[in-house]
């Protein structure tokens, strides 16, 4: 299969030996019947018929193995196999395979979306989610319907052994799934290896193993191993069972429990004493305006100039992260950003530069399209605070010269007089800020952090009311230092001012600080390839 044909089929083929590992962990008799429902490269198959050899059971494989897979040039390869019946290999999309009854269903399904596989496959996995009373937007992976169709082939007491992306452990619609399945399965497991499994594709992978359909239960078992050696022989680096409710509320278990007992009770300690808060109890976060084409309604200085925009018609605005150049502190002030954004809300329609922006036919542009009149940009609000959206480190500024800000960037709207934007500023610079990201907001597959506003309104941070002691050096230090661009200086500056302020021990900074590299190194695709 071509590169391209790869990524449009989601077809990440499994590494030999994992398939290997799999198939090893959960065959366990020879009178067990088993289903591949994508076997893609054979990788899953050929590991099934390796273990059946080792045991002395091969006279069963023709019996025992069942396999499905879309492509027929796949099914070609196993044709001739003298252990297997090729009638037992069916051509065909697994979600339109009617049920029949196996002990084990097995394999790597593929990781998709669903608007990027055929509208008669898309509709027919759509239909079977609906079925369970499940939902799941096009942008959803075809991962999740394999899963709830491979359940409808299980006997009872059957098992479910899949390699996976790991963002089945926290994309929203994933929640329906982990209750579905603690009401199914006695047993769940998810193993997870730092060593990537994937090397040469940007998904991080965990293996689920999900054991005693029929059954129930409340709690996963989570198995963390540093490298794939470790995990072919058992050497699991540390065990923790996660419960399901914890994964339902959003809480991102299988980040939070790669930390030690020691990292997590500095958090515990602080939570209890109330001492952090989610961010959203104070400061509500949404993104920025859409202009729906940046360098119209981002008019130069010789535009202005040329189309004689009026001051009126113009609102001073941040329309990129790049706008915010060296030399910008901890506040973003008036008239240090030049950008503005084209507002006319009194003009006429025969403004010179709506004209303008017509023969460039701005006008015709989707977002444009959806507005009456074409050119005032929708959800004009000034923010009190504005953070960047990419990066280990976000930069928070406080935006005292009362900028708009574009999609580009998080705009964030205090929600209690009592708490200033100066406060905010304070409680967000130190590294129990950085270690509540790496535990609440996801990254993208290279390991790049995002900041959506669900997520960063989760991120805890200490109670502002807590700084009160804490002087107008620490503002003038932060602020110094962000305009030199010492962003990390920035951050280690506020262990100091303000961890300390709330009595912090120097050696619970560090655990700090020592449990946001454990999750950085985690969420580094590349330490994770090279290792």
């Amino acid at each position: 299969m071509l590169e391209y044909e790869k990524k449009l089929k989601g077809a990440f083929f499994t590494s030999g030996d994992v398939s290997h590992y799999l198939s090893d962990r959960v065959i366990e008799t020879k009178t067990q019947t088993i289903l591949e429902p994508s076997f893609g490269d054979g990788s899953f198959i050929d590991a099934i018929i390796d273990r059946y050899i080792e045991l002395g059971w091969k006279e069963h494989l023709k019996k025992n193995l069942y396999a499905v897979e879309i492509r027929e040039s796949a099914i070609s390869q196993y044709a001739n196999n003298a252990f297997l019946d090729s009638e037992k290999f069916i051509s065909s999309d697994f979600i339109a395979v009617e049920p029949f009854p196996v002990d084990i269903v097995i394999g790597n399904p593929p990781y998709v979306g669903l608007n990027k596989i055929p509208a008669s496959e898309q509709e027919r996995a759509q239909r079977l989610l609906s079925l369970h009373g499940f939902n799941m937007q096009s942008s959803g992976s075809l991962w999740f319907p394999f899963i709830m169709h491979s359940c409808a082939f299980l006997r009872n007491g059957g098992t479910l052994a899949f390699v996976l992306p790991f963002e089945i452990t926290y994309v929203r619609y994933s929640k329906q799934l982990w209750k579905y399945l603690s009401q199914h399965f006695s047993e769940l497991t998810i193993v997870r290896v730092f060593e990537d499994i994937f090397p040469d594709v940007d998904v991080e992978t965990v293996l689920l193993i999900a054991k005693g359909y029929g059954g129930s239960t409340n709690f996963v078992n989570y198995e963390i191993y540093d490298t794939r050696i470790h995990l072919f022989n058992g050497m699991m680096s540390k065990n923790a069972s996660i419960s399901i409710e914890s994964i339902l509320n959003g809480e991102r278990p299988f980040v939070s429990n790669l930390l030690d007992t020691s990292h997590l009770r500095v958090i515990n300690k602080l939570r209890s004493k109330g001492y952090i808060k989610p961010i959203s109890d104070f400061c509500k976060f949404k993104i920025g305006y859409v202009s729906a084409d940046q360098p119209y309604f981002h008019p130069t200085a010789k535009d202005i100039k040329s189309f004689r925009i009026s001051d009126k018609d113009l609102i001073p605005s941040i329309a990129n992260a790049k706008v915010l150049k060296k030399g910008i502190g901890l506040e973003v002030k008036p008239k240090q950003v030049e950008t503005r954004l084209f507002y006319p809300k009194l003009a006429k329609s025969n403004h010179p530069y709506i004209k303008h922006g017509e023969k460039l036919e701005v006008h015709k542009r989707f977002k444009c399209r959806q507005r009456k009149p074409w050119y005032i940009t929708p959800s004009i609000e000034t923010p009190d605070i504005i953070l960047t959206v990419f990066g280990d480190k976000p930069r928070l500024y406080v935006n005292s010269g009362n900028y708009l800000a574009s999609n580009s960037l998080l705009c964030g709207f205090l929600k209690q007089k009592t708490v200033s934007q100066k406060q905010v500023a304070l409680s967000w610079y130190n590294s129990l800020t950085l270690l509540s990201i790496e535990m609440k907001v996801h990254s993208l597959g290279g390991g790049v952090l995002v900041f959506i506003p669900g997520e960063t309104d989760r991120v805890e941070v200490l109670d502002p009311a807590k700084l009160n002691n804490v002087d107008d050096s620490f503002f003038a230090e932060i602020d110094c230092l962000l305009k030199s661009s010492s962003l990390d200086d920035a951050y280690l500056l506020g262990d100091i001012y303000s961890l300390r302020t709330i009595g912090l021990s120097q050696n619970e900074i560090l655990l700090i600080q020592e449990a946001v590299q454990i999750l950085r190194k985690w969420r580094n695709s590349r330490l994770r390839k090279n290792l």
